[in-house]
């Protein structure tokens, strides 16, 4: 079976980068008064949605890499470590808080596949 994560990893480093950059500027686009309309981009939903897509591309592209290709711990690793930092963000302590813990959280995670797709190109380029 062929390990397509190379392409998962591309997609997943993307979409958490567009969930760092949502986080950050989110807060201060809604705090213009003109753009004040855009306020459903901060819901809930859509916040979760991102943090769902996030869980969804580790269990899609990490764990099979580590577990039939590299077996390097380090994207895992650096996975938990972000979503152990965008939960912190979750305990609306005050709205920084939230949004260095949250960006801080997509930035590690966006590093845990851009790690694993290094690894992944390491090993794929030794084996030819």
């Amino acid at each position: 079976m062929k390990i397509k994560t190379p392409t998962f990893d591309i997609i997943a480093l993307t979409s958490s980068l567009i969930c760092a950059i949502h986080c950050a500027a989110v807060p201060i686009v809604l705090s213009f008064s003109s753009l004040s309309s855009l306020h459903f981009l901060h819901h809930p939903f859509i916040e979760w949605s991102f943090i769902g897509l996030g869980v969804v591309f580790v269990f899609v592209s990490l764990w099979p890499s580590y577990r039939k290709v590299h077996y390097s711990p380090k994207p895992l690793i650096f996975a938990a470590i972000g979503f152990g930092l965008i939960a912190l963000g979750r305990l609306d302590l005050n709205e920084a808080w939230e949004i260095i813990n949250t960006v801080g959280g997509a930035l590690v995670v966006s590093l845990a596949h851009f790690v694993n797709w290094k690894l992944l190109r390491c090993k794929l380029d030794h084996k030819h």
